[in-house]
């Protein structure tokens, strides 16, 4: 799961598992290991020298442990998402390269001291640098091993997760058209369309059954283009628009150029049978409903707010569903706003470039 900004993010979030009990138990037996292969032929004569090189491989390890640690974390707060990978990998080589050069002069001036007034001869240059190199690429190595490891369990619970919610939004967007104030609302519509205009009642038939057959086909689909999506909304608000004739009012303002890029299916339907259902719509109080494009790539829906006192029943469920597909799919997430006037939802429209890194 992607790390999310503007909060604190837990151990586990930032590496994969909460590492402060293996910071604790690792460096006192790695500072009791490295003397050994940096002094090949030391004997411990005094319980001093142990120490002091004890300590100061302690100190060499916990130092280059927590530069990396440091900076991974913040390349991951930084760089959250999957398909920003690639500038979180480089920035975090540059920092801890440079990181490792610092540390490695200010250690080696406090070794030198520590170790100013023993008979031990001193390991060579080429030796510990050898071995902190290696022991920064071993940390590395083991916080991004674990790193992947849990993204990519993660990855599989959330792609099972977001196919139960497919599964609902679909079961979900069926309940809408079948439940039976939709059946009544629209077979009491087209008692009143049949003697007046048959031929209008026939086209009225058609775009219902373009609705249930839109929603049986897309059944598999987890996104679709914004103009497929847009001609079932025709179809649907047709059927609206013949129960509430003038008093439900659409804006539709959407470039053809813009009609390729891709949203979740049945995302506009549930909102804008959201407008419908929990809005007055009268002659006195006319429901508008807007839809538009605005800055950033976004797709935006509007309706003038007007709430009913008793909303026809649902599931409650709607737009939170359409958010958790949203966030799946995008780093931008699902905007909602609700001001004294308008209801206003902006959805991030997606492109196929993006998917593919998702």
């Amino acid at each position: 799961m992607t790390p999310k900004k503007g909060r604190k993010l837990s151990n586990r979030e930032l590496f994969g598992f909460d590492d402060r009990w293996a910071i604790v138990i690792t460096v006192p037996i790695l500072g009791a290991i490295l003397p050994f292969l940096l002094f090949k032929d030391y004997t411990f004569t005094t319980l001093q020298e142990f120490s002091i090189n004890w300590a100061m491989s302690c100190t060499y390890t916990i130092s280059y442990w927590m530069a990396v640690r440091t900076v991974i974390a913040r390349k991951r707060i930084r760089y959250p998402h999957p398909s920003q990978i690639g500038k979180r990998i480089g920035f975090s080589i540059l920092l801890i390269g440079g990181s490792y050069i610092v540390l490695n002069f200010l250690l080696d001036i406090v070794h030198h001291w520590a170790t100013a007034h023993t008979n031990h001869p001193k390991p060579s240059e080429l030796t510990t640098n050898l071995i902190s190199i290696f022991l920064i690429v071993l940390f590395w190595s083991i916080y991004e091993s674990i790193y992947m490891y849990h993204r990519w369990k993660d990855s599989l619970n959330e792609a099972e997760r977001l196919k139960r919610e497919f599964v609902q939004a679909q079961l979900d967007g069926l309940k809408n058209q079948v439940n039976p104030h939709f059946l009544f609302n629209s077979l009491n519509t087209l008692v009143y369309i049949i003697p007046e205009n048959p031929d209008k009642a026939v086209e009225f038939v058609q775009k219902l059954a373009k609705v249930y057959r839109y929603i049986l086909e897309i059944q598999e689909r987890r996104l679709i283009p914004l103009w497929e999506e847009m001609e079932f909304l025709e179809s649907f608000m047709f059927l609206h628009k013949e129960r509430f004739c003038d008093n439900l009012r659409l804006s539709i303002d959407i470039p053809k150029a813009d009609r390729n890029y891709l949203i979740v299916p049945l995302s506009l339907q549930l909102l804008f049978e959201n407008a419908i259902k929990h809005n007055i719509i009268s002659r006195e109080k006319p429901l508008s409903i807007s839809l538009k494009i605005e800055s950033g790539k976004r797709l935006v829906i509007r309706n003038t707010l007007q709430l009913r006192s008793n909303p026809e029943p649902g599931t409650q469920t709607g737009l939170s569903n359409i958010k958790n597909r949203y966030e799946y799919f995008s780093d931008q997430p699902v905007l909602v706003e609700q001001t004294e006037q308008e209801f206003i939802v902006s959805i991030p429209l997606i492109q196929e470039a993006i998917i593919a890194t998702a």
